[in-house]
């Protein structure tokens, strides 16, 4: 099968940089070098940092008041780290939001639900967003956590189908990414913060 690795990389970062309404300053956590290359995508970015996962907490307490409109935490253990959020959100300014690979919805519902809880305390708008993950191509799951910018509400259009180099990601897959089948809505009522 071919690598569909790709797909990740870009629904964990085109989904928020095309939300934003104005992104310049982009943190990245942990990542392949693939997710700078789709992030250099986008010629209006300023700046892109870059901490690794292993040391992440620390890294991000001593970026002391630096501000980012977008993080994307490419690591999977961070979703119910209360303490790497709080830290996390400081870093981003009042309209800043972040994606984050997560749990799955449904084999890993006990987990799922608290790295969801735990960004709800945080963030207004919390939404998992799924994706196909290359291992037979079952659905895989990412989360946007925003204060201010709603991922289908918000989407820039123009920026999500006339940005040059997409293999996976359009404005049609990002909105369509959101919905989720009656059983999820019910049984994380309260807990997705559309």
């Amino acid at each position: 099968m071919t690598n569909l690795h790709f797909i990740r990389d870009e629904m964990l970062v085109h989904v928020p940089l095309c939300t934003h309404a104005d992104p310049r300053r982009v943190l990245v956590i942990g990542g392949c070098k693939n997710i700078r290359g789709e992030l250099e995508k986008y010629s209006f970015l300023e700046e892109i940092g870059q901490i690794g996962a292993d040391d992440a907490l620390e890294a991000l307490r001593s970026m002391g008041a630096k501000k980012f409109d977008v993080a994307i935490v490419a690591d999977e253990r961070f979703g119910g780290d209360r303490e790497f959020w709080i830290e996390l959100t400081k870093l981003l300014d009042e309209k800043g939001l972040a994606s984050s690979l997560m749990s799955n919805l449904i084999l890993e519902e006990e987990r799922a639900k608290k790295e969801l809880q735990t960004l709800g305390s945080i963030y207004r708008i919390v939404m998992p967003y799924r994706y196909e993950e290359e291992k037979e191509l079952v659905s895989s799951y990412m989360v946007l956590a925003s204060r201010f910018y709603h991922p289908t509400a918000d989407i820039n259009l123009q920026r999500a189908d006339l940005t040059d180099g997409y293999r996976y990601y359009n404005s049609d897959i990002a909105i369509a990414a959101f919905q989720t089948p009656t059983f999820i809505n019910r049984d994380y009522l309260g807990i997705i913060k559309r």
